[in-house]
Formats: structure tokens, C-alpha cells, sequence
């Protein structure tokens, strides 16, 4: 009998879902609604992933209308100036009823209580990355980072760039610093963040696409899944909590401490530090071009001996006057963006956008989806979008153009979601390792085969050298840093030997706190 009543449930649920996604082809009505693949009936298209190239605005179709956008002026004109009405976040069955079900990863949540307060704190602290207060931990780390390529020449170049990248975030925000990449905690968090990614995207679990399956009582496979992830999640955060409120990092200015800190209007807060980001995708990048794009390199390596010398190796004080540099980052971010596509946004309400002298409708409860791959390599925006041309934002005084626009960190007016809150920080972290890289290094191609063909290593900058539908993060390849002097490799090695370590004077804890 139970067994009917659930053929009998699942029949009408399919039914239900099978109006509700004919009423909503017919809302959106054929002469009001952008272009797009013709769809499956009931599924749409949500078996088909977007591809790199999308049109201005693109209509996808499944039990929601998505909406992927590929022009920034329209992704700005709907998703900043209309932010009223086009700031909401989806939800996320499994991630929202299973995976986190607390709400602890704010940023992934709806604009609730919760979200307001994860953005305010983090927001007091970018403000502090931009006044200068982590600059001298960031330093301290490229410069290690450095000293271990020239340890190894690059051998093991893809692990460094791993550890300093997370090792940055976890020392500001636990006071935890790792400097070998092989720390027990490290692992620990790196994979706990690597399973909820996964868990956190549309296709993890069919109740996504199916959501009345998790009607179904008992112990279903994905509840089993969601369960063991917060399990094995809860204890290195816990870990890394205590360390920085009342452990050997309680001395220090982290960004645990703030939101650990019961003195603030918003109080103890420490539930909502689950959030772990690190730009090691985007120096991974940074190396590719320096491989595949090489022509660049030397002009970048004037500006910096002209200004930085021989003598030192850069620091934040000389960025205001190395804009050959700082578009590098811009062109980093902008040549493969680490997402293919944006955070989503959701209408609260029915609304009409015009592009180009045409309106189409966006109804209530579809997704916007700003789509930075597509944005970033429109024939429009950029010549020869497929090259690395750092040149492209400097102007004929070689100066930085005005009016930087990039949409690989998402759009949002400030303090709305979902523009990204580190943004001050991933783009320090990534400015100084690459100053200090090619101040210290010429980086090229290495001339060991590929393990997989016993050939010489193919380098290639197309899909098939990256991984990811969504992410867009390059498979591993050799790479050979090789010290452009001897002097520089002694300079290096020298500030190592007589820099400050002691992480309690690079974070020093504020006065008042």
C-alpha cells in the first residue's frame, strides 16, 4: 500500500511540475522572450550547460527561466540599477535543506538576517585589507612563496602556488600559516571546501531538478551524503575557531577574532567564518599566459627593475607607480575567468529590459546569471579577446585606463549581493606574487615530457587544458622558474633570512579589541 500511495505521489508530482513549466514557456510569450536552444518536454534544458559563447541575453528553460546574460552593460542596467528587484538568490533545495541547512555559508544564502549581518562584518574587514592592515602578512607570504620556487626551480610550482594562496586566507583568517602546504589542517579544510563546492552546485543531487523527491522519508542517499560532509566540516572549523579566539593565534588581529567577538551590536558571529576563497586559480592562469604569451614579459620587467632596482624585491608602496603590473592582474582576471559563470540572482518581481530596441520580459522567480567568460571575451569589448595583451588597459601615456569595468568578481550595488566581499583581498594577494615572480624569475616552458604520451609537453590555453564546466581552472603543466641573476636569487634569499616571522607582529591585535 505505501508503495501505491508513492506511485501515486511521484505520478502526480510529475504531472503538477509538467503545468507549472507549460505555464511558464507560455508566460515568457515567443515574441517578448530572448533566444535560446528549444528544450526537452518538462526537463527544458537543464541538461544543457552553457556553452562560452552566449548571446546578450540568453533564454534557458527548465522548471525556471534562466536568463544568462553576456553583455556587461546589460548585466549592469538589470542586476545593479534594477537591484531592487534583482537581488534575491535562488534556493537550492539540497544546499538549502541538507548541505546548510544553518545557514552558515552567508554568502550563499538569501538576503535574510543572517546575510546582512556575514556582509557587514566582512565588509568592516575589506576595509581594513584597503587601509593596509594585511599588506605586510601578504608580503611576508609572496616572499616565501619565491624562496620556495627557487629552492626547487619550479618543480613543484603547482603546490606552491596552492599553499600560498591558502595559506594567506587561513593565516588572516584563523591565524593559521602554512608554510610547507603539507599541514594536517590545511588538507583538512582545503577538501572540506572542495566537497561543498560540489555539493553546492545545481546538478549535486537529482532533488535539485526533482525537489518533491525529498517527500521520500528515511535515510535517502543524498541526506546521507549532506550529513557526513557536516560532520567532517564541523571539526577543523571548530578547531580553527578556537585557535583564533582563545588559542595561539588569540593575540593576533584575525578575521575569526571579529567575528568571534562578542562586543559588537551583531555579537558572537563565529558560525558565519565557513568561508574560504584563495586567487590560486588565477595565478595558475597568470603562469599559463607567461608561457603561452611570453612577448609581454620584458616590458613588465623594465617597469619593475626601473622603479623596485636590483637591490629589493617589490613592495605595496611601489604599486601606484606600476600600472604595467597592475594591468597584468586586470588581464589575469579578465583573459580566463576562475568562474565561467557568475553567482545567480533571482527576480522578485515581473519586469520588461530593453537591449538594442527590443524588450523582452523577465517574469518573477527566474534566475539571472551573469556569465564573465562571455563578458570578457565579447569581439566588442575586446580585440583579440583570446590573446593575453595586458596593454589593452593602458592608454597612450601608458598610464591605467579610466572606467575599469570587469564583471569576474559578479555585479551588485555595494553591500548587496552577490559582488564578492574579498575582492580588496584576492586582488593584494595576487598583485604582490606576481610583482615578486617576475622581479625574481624568468619563467618559461620546461622541457620535460608528458608523463601521459612520453612526448614533449603540449602547452594550450583551450577547454581541453581546462577543468570544469562552470570553473575554469587549468590542468596541471611544467613550468621552469629560473632566477633572472645570481644577485636576485641572494637578495631574495637575504630578506627571507632577516624578515619579520612572528605572525603576532604581522597581524597585531588592535588596542581596542
Amino acid at each position: 500500500m505505501d508503495g501505491l500511495r508513492l506511485q501515486s505521489v511521484t505520478v502526480a508530482a510529475i504531472a503538477l511540475l509538467g503545468g507549472v513549466y507549460l505555464v511558464r514557456s507560455r508566460t515568457v510569450s515567443k515574441g517578448r522572450r530572448p533566444p535560446g536552444p528549444p528544450g526537452l518536454p518538462l526537463l527544458g534544458n537543464v541538461l544543457q550547460a552553457p556553452g562560452k559563447v552566449i548571446r546578450p541575453l540568453f533564454l534557458i528553460q527548465s522548471l525556471q527561466c534562466v536568463f544568462l546574460i553576456g553583455d556587461i552593460s546589460l548585466a549592469k542596467e538589470i542586476l545593479e540599477k534594477r537591484s531592487t528587484k534583482f537581488s534575491s538568490r535562488p534556493t537550492i533545495p539540497y544546499l538549502h535543506y541538507h548541505v546548510d541547512p544553518a545557514q552558515v555559508y552567508w554568502a550563499f544564502s538569501k538576503q535574510n538576517e543572517t546575510h546582512f549581518i556575514g556582509r557587514k562584518l566582512t565588509t568592516g574587514l575589506m576595509a581594513a585589507v584597503r587601509a593596509g592592515e594585511t599588506e605586510s602578512l601578504q608580503q611576508f607570504e609572496a616572499l616565501l612563496n619565491v624562496t620556495h620556487l627557487l629552492d626547487d626551480g619550479g618543480k613543484n610550482w603547482f603546490h606552491h602556488i596552492d599553499r600560498v594562496s591558502a595559506s594567506m586566507v587561513l593565516t588572516a583568517a584563523f591565524g593559521l600559516h602554512c608554510p610547507t602546504g603539507q599541514e594536517p589542517d590545511l588538507k583538512e579544510v582545503i577538501a572540506c571546501v572542495a566537497e561543498f563546492a560540489t555539493l553546492s552546485s545545481p546538478t549535486a543531487s537529482i532533488i535539485n531538478v526533482l525537489p518533491f523527491l525529498d517527500m521520500i522519508p528515511g535515510s535517502m542517499p543524498w541526506r546521507k551524503r549532506a550529513q557526513t560532509h557536516r560532520r567532517h566540516e564541523d571539526a577543523p572549523y571548530d578547531r580553527l575557531i578556537t585557535r583564533a579566539v582563545s588559542g595561539d593565534a588569540s593575540g593576533m588581529n584575525t578575521w575569526a577574532a571579529v567575528f568571534a567577538s562578542e562586543d559588537k551590536p551583531e555579537g558572537d558571529q563565529r558560525r558565519l567564518m565557513n568561508m574560504f576563497t584563495t586567487t590560486a586559480i588565477a595565478m595558475h592562469t597568470f603562469i599559463l599566459a607567461c608561457i603561452l604569451y611570453p612577448e609581454w614579459i620584458p616590458r613588465a620587467q623594465r617597469e619593475i627593475d626601473t622603479i623596485v632596482g636590483e637591490d629589493r624585491l617589490p613592495c605595496f608602496k611601489d604599486r601606484p607607480r606600476l600600472p604595467f603590473v597592475e594591468a597584468i592582474v586586470r588581464e589575469t582576471f579578465r583573459w580566463r575567468p576562475a568562474g565561467r559563470v557568475g553567482g545567480p540572482h533571482q527576480s522578485t518581481a515581473d519586469d520588461v529590459v530593453e537591449y538594442k530596441g527590443r524588450e523582452y520580459f523577465i517574469p518573477k522567480g527566474a534566475i539571472i546569471l551573469a556569465v564573465p567568460w562571455a563578458i570578457e571575451h565579447g569581439q566588442e569589448r575586446f580585440e583579440n579577446h583570446d590573446l593575453f595583451q595586458p596593454e589593452r588597459f593602458l592608454d597612450d601615456t601608458d598610464n591605467l585606463k579610466a572606467g575599469y569595468e570587469t564583471s569576474v568578481f559578479g555585479f551588485g550595488r555595494r553591500g548587496k549581493f552577490p559582488l564578492c566581499p574579498g575582492i580588496p583581498f584576492a586582488e593584494r594577494s595576487l598583485w604582490i606574487n606576481i610583482a615578486a615572480m617576475l622581479w625574481t624569475f624568468n619563467i618559461r616552458k620546461s622541457d620535460e615530457p608528458d608523463p601521459k604520451t612520453g612526448l614533449p609537453f603540449k602547452y594550450d590555453d583551450s577547454d581541453s587544458a581546462f577543468s570544469g564546466n562552470f570553473t575554469s581552472a587549468p590542468f596541471k603543466f611544467p613550468v621552469v622558474f629560473e632566477p633572472r641573476s645570481v644577485h636576485r636569487a641572494e637578495v631574495v634569499r637575504q630578506e627571507w633570512t632577516e624578515c619579520e616571522k612572528d605572525l603576532n607582529v604581522l597581524l597585531p591585535r588592535h588596542k581596542e579589541q
